[in-house]
């Protein structure tokens, strides 16, 4: 059965269940402050991909709370008490991700550095490793309402508060919808989810741009049905009404294009690149599927019980990969050439399947067997279970059997 089946599976238990009250409609929102004390309210559109609250803020984090690891981990090996230093695995910081929604505010430190206060009274320092934080960033809209669209850079910032959307307030776009689709794969995949089409274009307003017969072509996503890739530099667009057609000409359209970024609630996030890409068809979102801002908490530490390879059970408050700590943490991996970013809080428990790879199951029940990844497999640098204040024990991926999460 290819994976594409369950990643079906896993929307329609998200529909199906319970949806808390809210005000908002899933958008990010809030104010923020700038260095001159203006102050800009209304939705946000960050670095130009991420609008809603389960999109992910990528960044490094910073993390001198680190457990000392007995085994070959972190670049060091023990001999007769005596730690050698044999690489840089040790560093103190890590890519991470984290859901807008788990964030209450942001604050600037430097170019490239912010603090993040969470929801749960949490503090996360994280650092630029890409466009999403820092003098990288390809800026930062908001949408005050009544026509009014501000655009800030990074150097402008003072803080940012989040908060839900208010009843009150009028989008200068109300219609403006986020995408949400099927993804299929040249390797037979079937992803169902919310899409950022070249990571990039995520609303129903957003421009499709590219040449038809030398002509340049704009499209707005929301007139758009399906989108085929007819061969690595063209694609056959067809429209909900009027004729389809092949564009060419801009990275939209060919080999240029980044990939598509697949949020699926439940699981986290997956990326298809051009090469494995074939096909995507957009649809209604359906009803209650968009998370709110209140359907965030900060996200939870860690805690449930691994089990050995011989079989003893350790309970406690867990580190994974001596790094991830906390639910609102991803673990990364690959399956089909497909690349997956999985919120360890949607995640029930993780097996050991090989050298090479682990097989995750999902609290909805849906399987991944993922590789590629220091997460799932020879090159984890240690699970550590905090059993009391005063004791922590380390399992190697040597002697790991499984985790079962509470």
């Amino acid at each position: 059965m290819r994976i594409g089946i369950f990643l079906l599976a896993v929307a329609a238990v998200v529909v199906l269940s319970p949806v808390a009250e809210a005000t908002d409609h899933g958008f990010i929102f809030g104010t923020i402050t700038t260095k001159s004390g203006d102050q800009h309210t209304g939705r946000i559109r960050w670095d130009r991909n991420e609008g809603f609250w389960d999109d992910l803020i990528d960044a490094t984090k910073t993390d001198d709370d680190r457990y000392e690891s007995q085994h070959r981990h972190g670049g060091r090996i023990s001999i007769l008490g005596l730690r050698i230093n044999t690489g840089d695995w040790d560093s103190e910081t890590s890519s991470s991700e984290m859901c807008f929604g788990h964030v209450k505010s942001i604050e600037p430190r430097s170019s490239g550095r912010v603090i993040l206060r969470l929801r749960n009274g949490e503090k996360v320092r994280f650092e630029d490793s890409g466009t999403d934080i820092g003098s990288g960033s390809r800026g930062i809209e908001v949408d005050t309402g009544v026509e009014d669209i501000v655009e800030l850079e990074w150097e402008d910032i003072e803080q940012i508060e989040f908060k839900a959307e208010p009843d009150d307030y009028q989008a200068t776009h109300p219609q403006t919808e986020r995408l949400y689709g099927r993804v299929k794969t040249e390797g037979g995949d079937d992803i169902v989810g919310f899409i950022a089409w070249d990571v990039d274009e995520i609303y129903s307003t957003d421009i499709l741009d590219g040449e038809v017969n030398d002509r340049t072509r704009k499209l707005e996503f929301g007139a758009i049905e399906s989108i085929t890739k007819a061969s690595h530099d063209a694609c056959v667009v067809k429209r909900k009404t009027g004729p389809e057609f092949r564009m060419t000409g801009t990275n939209d359209v060919d080999s240029g294009n980044r990939g598509v970024a697949v949020t699926i609630p439940g699981l986290g996030r997956v990326r298809v690149d051009w090469d494995e890409f074939e096909s995507v068809t957009f649809m209604p979102i359906p009803e209650g599927l968009q998370r709110t801002y209140d359907q965030f908490d900060g996200g939870k530490r860690l805690t449930g019980t691994v089990t050995t390879s011989d079989g003893k059970p350790i309970s406690g408050a867990i580190a994974w990969d001596n790094d991830e700590k906390f639910a609102w943490e991803h673990i990364n991996g690959e399956l089909n050439g497909i690349n997956y970013d999985v919120e360890l809080g949607n995640i029930a428990k993780i097996e050991r399947h090989s050298g090479r790879a682990a097989r995750i199951t999902l609290r909805n029940g849906t399987t991944l067997r993922l590789r590629g990844s220091n997460d799932v497999d020879d090159d984890n640098k240690g699970i550590f279970i905090e059993t009391s204040k005063d004791e922590t024990e380390e399992v190697d991926w040597d002697e790991f059997s499984k985790v079962t999460f509470e």
